[in-house]
């Protein structure tokens, strides 16, 4: 009995060692998805984006909860990345709500509303930063309105303003919907689009 539960446990470390190899550092993915694979955060560039972030405007406030996940598994291959969620309240009512979900752990964790491991650098098409050092990194993610539920890019950019640690974010390029006859007309991309910086609490 005891050697074959060593046995067992042998193979399972085998079978768990080859799921993961090779190793892809992040910044090296070129979006082939190599099966079995674990895309690592090599040198930790996730890790300045976690936190919790505020932008307030008058009544107007949208709050941005960022957790770095390692090793996670998609069904394809393994990889680290951050997901999130969000508070958004626009002229004082709430039109979304899903930090509860920060901690809930789904087989897939890009189920979360926010989520993303894509290192961009200064010259990232969807966003130029022309004050962005040659060295700096910032990162793209997806985030899902819930309530149209369409989804948007949401670039990040970690920086200072006036000794205070910000992230700038941009909401660009909502997906389209597809409208079929006879079916109601799909709710309008709710979350706030454009350039935005928020101020890490």
């Amino acid at each position: 009995m005891i050697k074959n539960l060593n046995i067992l446990v042998l193979l399972l470390l085998s079978i768990n060692c080859k799921a993961q190899s090779p190793i892809i550092d992040i910044i090296d993915d070129d979006g082939s998805e190599v099966n079995g694979a674990y895309y690592k955060d090599v040198n930790n560039l996730l890790n300045p984006f976690e936190g919790t972030y505020v932008y307030t405007s008058g009544s107007t406030t949208l709050k941005i909860v960022l957790v770095k996940k390692v090793l996670q598994y998609n069904s394809q291959y393994y990889e680290d990345l951050i997901i999130g969620e969000y508070q958004y309240i626009k002229d004082g009512v709430q039109i979304a709500n899903t930090l509860s979900e920060i901690t809930t752990t789904y087989l897939n964790q890009r189920n979360h509303k926010i989520e993303g491991n894509l290192i961009v650098d200064k010259n990232y098409r969807v966003w130029k930063c022309t004050s962005c050092s040659l060295t700096e990194n910032r990162l793209s993610t997806q985030i899902e309105d819930v309530v149209s539920e369409r989804f948007a890019e949401l670039v990040l950019r970690r920086t200072t303003e006036g000794g205070q640690e910000v992230m700038k974010i941009k909401i660009t390029n909502i997906s389209r919907v597809i409208e079929i006859e006879g079916q109601p007309t799909a709710p309008d991309f709710a979350l706030p689009i454009g350039e935005f910086t928020l101020i890490k609490q």
